[in-house]
């Protein structure tokens, strides 16, 4: 019973009922009412309507009622009237004509024409017709007729109400069909179940919550499943140089191998490569997560690629690789930490030292699109297959091998440096042709003076 009476469904009913009960009710009071006030009046102006026409056709003949006594006794015997009942005065209350065993009290005053019917002569009210007491057995039928007017809108009240209340519940129900299933949904997400959707009936704003839910179960669901895959990837990372440290130090504590040099530096770089991935693990979490606080400052962009390739030279000469720059005049600063842009800068021209043979080339370009500053990363190296290209961005991902490319790292450079690029407010994108190198570009807001 409780849960009844919290029940949504219980509370739009009623809202229904109630607004519904309330219009029908006051409909129906001022309908009877005015049509009680409109019935009177026309019953009335047609009883007396064709003596004021005689006693104006009187009027305009004579230009008085001087001996116009019989047109009122005519209407008593045509409506049947007992008693005599009838005045007429002029403008000023005075009595020209009476026809009434009791004159009221207060004569003669002008307000008292208001009780009256108009009698006019050449468009000019000239009298007034005033009743004095309404005929009993026209009263009589009018009662039974106001009456039956009453009773037919009671009858139309009871049915409209029924009416409202049918009709209330259908709607309240199908209201309430579509936020029962949205719950049901909601209870199975709660419990794990991903995989439900919501159906959606309308285009309204039940309509637009139910697809609004759906997005949300879908975004769960991508969420849900690169956690997992991102722990299955991590699980595996750590696995191996955690497996050749494990060993080696095995081997060593057992005396099966020597502690020579080259055995303490495998162990000594595979902790270096475990720091590493703890550290692109964490820069990534903090970046993704908006916790990572950048120290901006305005920057030349050429400034930056050109620290950028002088970082990368001596490496770039030892593999007969060239580094070359270029940057359009005039171009605006970037508010940006140089710091985490060099970072993302060194882990695209990393890339494409591996990836590029012999003999190539490395060009960091700056330019101005509209109001950003485009930094280029392009190589001639081995190119990325399209099939590869929406996925060089997700974390561990390294790609197929195919020739001129090296397999090595985390996996995670990518996924941080575009990470770090949103946090700047920019866009990493990438393009790539197999055969024909590959061109990374950082779109940066520029300052714009």
């Amino acid at each position: 019973m409780r849960r009844l009476k919290s029940s949504l469904l219980l509370k739009l009913i009623l809202a229904f009922w109630i607004v519904s009960i309330l219009g029908i009710v006051t409909v129906a009071f001022l309908a009877g009412r005015v049509s009680q006030l409109e019935f009177s009046r026309f019953v009335n102006e047609s009883r007396y309507q064709s003596l004021v026409d005689d006693l104006s056709t009187y009027y305009a003949n004579n230009g008085n009622f001087t001996n116009a006594a019989y047109l009122l006794e005519g209407a008593q015997s045509q409506l049947g009237l007992p008693t005599k009942e009838y005045l007429v005065v002029d403008l000023n209350g005075n009595v020209l004509l009476a026809q009434a065993q009791h004159i009221p009290p207060g004569l003669p005053s002008p307000e008292f024409t208001r009780f009256g019917f108009p009698i006019t002569s050449d468009s000019h009210v000239v009298a007034y017709l005033i009743p004095l007491r309404p005929p009993k057995g026209q009263a009589d039928n009018l009662s039974d007729i106001l009456q039956r007017i009453n009773l037919n809108l009671f009858l139309g009240v009871i049915f409209a109400t029924f009416l409202a209340l049918l009709f209330g519940w259908i709607m309240a129900r199908n209201m309430i069909r579509p936020l029962r299933h949205l719950n049901e949904v909601t209870q199975s997400i709660a419990q794990g179940d991903l995989d439900r959707q919501v159906i959606i009936t309308s285009h309204d704003e039940i309509g637009t919550l139910a697809t609004s839910f759906n997005q949300m179960i879908v975004s769960l669901k991508r969420s849900r499943d690169l956690r997992r895959q991102m722990t299955a990837d991590i699980a595996h990372e750590l696995r191996n140089p955690l497996s050749i440290i494990l060993g080696n130090a095995e081997a060593l504590s057992e005396g099966v191998l020597p502690a020579t040099p080259e055995t303490l530096e495998i162990i000594y770089d595979e902790a270096k490569h475990l720091s590493r991935l703890v550290d692109d693990l964490r820069t990534l979490s903090l970046s993704e997560s908006g916790e990572l606080h950048l120290q901006r400052g305005l920057a030349s962009p050429q400034d930056i690629i050109e620290r950028s390739a002088s970082a990368f030279g001596i490496r770039a000469s030892e593999k007969g690789l060239t580094i070359q720059t270029s940057a359009a005049r005039d171009l605006p600063d970037i508010d940006v930490d140089v710091e985490r842009i060099l970072q993302i800068l060194a882990n695209l021209v990393d890339n494409s030292l591996k990836h590029t043979p012999s003999g190539g080339t490395i060009q960091l370009t700056a330019n101005l699109d509209d109001k950003n500053v485009i930094i280029s990363v392009q190589d001639t190296g081995a190119g990325i297959q399209p099939e590869e290209l929406p996925f060089v961005f997700e974390r561990f991902y390294r790609g197929k091998q195919s020739p001129g490319r090296i397999q090595d790292g985390s996996g995670l450079g990518l996924a941080i440096s575009r990470a770090l690029v949103e946090l700047h407010g920019g866009n990493l994108s990438v393009e790539s042709q197999p055969g024909m190198g590959t061109r990374f570009m950082i779109s940066l807001p520029a300052v714009l003076s």
